[in-house]
């Protein structure tokens, strides 16, 4: 790695080929390239994209982190004209997917479909994709391998909370802002390993979209399991505010820092 990305822009914006998520990338300021520095990867809220994310990496820090933002892949419609994008169904609001929404595919037509039609669950898809761009993140900037975090802000949040929980060896953290658990996936059906995953929840206080309720059930269920989780409620609705960026700062930091 070239020295000069110590006096690279902070903003870095990569377009990837259709198979992949479009990217967008924050580097710290006067980058060292002999410090593995703790990798964000960041996650917008429907009807956002990778700006959205990595645009709050600043109120974070400056010099703390790489952040990698993805575009979801799915754009969001409204009233007939683009706003956004989005995650896709399995990722959706609890209160806006239907029971047969996410599982409308009979288990052997699926299966039928994936040994002779070459077809990809999205969920796969959305997986290899967000590995693919860690990996080329990993061949431009030096980042520490056991210090990727998941930052996802509303649906993007189903989307760490679903990766995090699934993979909890791949991943240092999880950070879940104005978000939810996901349907459709098992949380906690890797109890033992997700027991290592450490998991932050911050979430607004008048949140009309997901009540502060709802993101305590689904703390509560997680510490039910034994997993080590942190909650931190706040003054607002659901767009993400300096103060709650500035305690994922503090927290992230604690981690990185801790001996444990």
């Amino acid at each position: 790695m070239s020295s000069n990305r110590r006096y690279a822009p902070s903003f870095e914006v990569t377009t990837t080929s259709t198979n992949q998520l479009v990217q967008a990338r924050f580097i710290p300021q006067r980058y060292e390239p002999n410090y593995a520095y703790p990798l964000l990867v960041l996650f917008h809220a429907r009807g956002g994209d990778e700006q959205q994310m990595v645009r709050s990496m600043p109120a974070m820090s400056w010099r703390n982190y790489v952040g990698l933002s993805l575009r979801g892949p799915e754009p969001c419609m409204r009233r007939d004209r683009q706003e956004g994008f989005g995650w896709g169904p399995e990722f959706a609001r609890p209160d806006r997917v239907a029971p047969t929404e996410v599982s409308s595919v009979k288990e052997q037509d699926l299966v039928h479909r994936r040994l002779f039609e070459n077809y990809r669950d999205p969920v796969d898809q959305l997986e290899d994709a967000t590995y693919a761009a860690i990996r080329e993140t990993r061949r431009n900037l030096h980042v520490h391998s056991e210090r990727i975090f998941l930052v996802g802000c509303g649906e993007g949040a189903a989307v760490a909370y679903r990766l995090g929980l699934t993979y909890p060896e791949r991943f240092a953290g999880v950070v879940a802002i104005n978000g939810w658990l996901p349907g459709g996936f098992r949380p906690l059906g890797r109890l033992k390993e997700c027991r290592s995953l450490r998991i932050l929840v911050v979430h607004g206080e008048w949140n009309a979209r997901v009540s502060i309720q709802a993101a305590r059930r689904d703390v509560a269920a997680l510490r039910a399991g034994g997993l080590r989780v942190a909650f931190q409620s706040y003054p607002c609705a659901h767009k993400i505010t300096s103060p709650m960026l500035s305690d994922v700062d503090t927290w992230l930091i604690n981690h990185c820092t801790s001996e444990e």
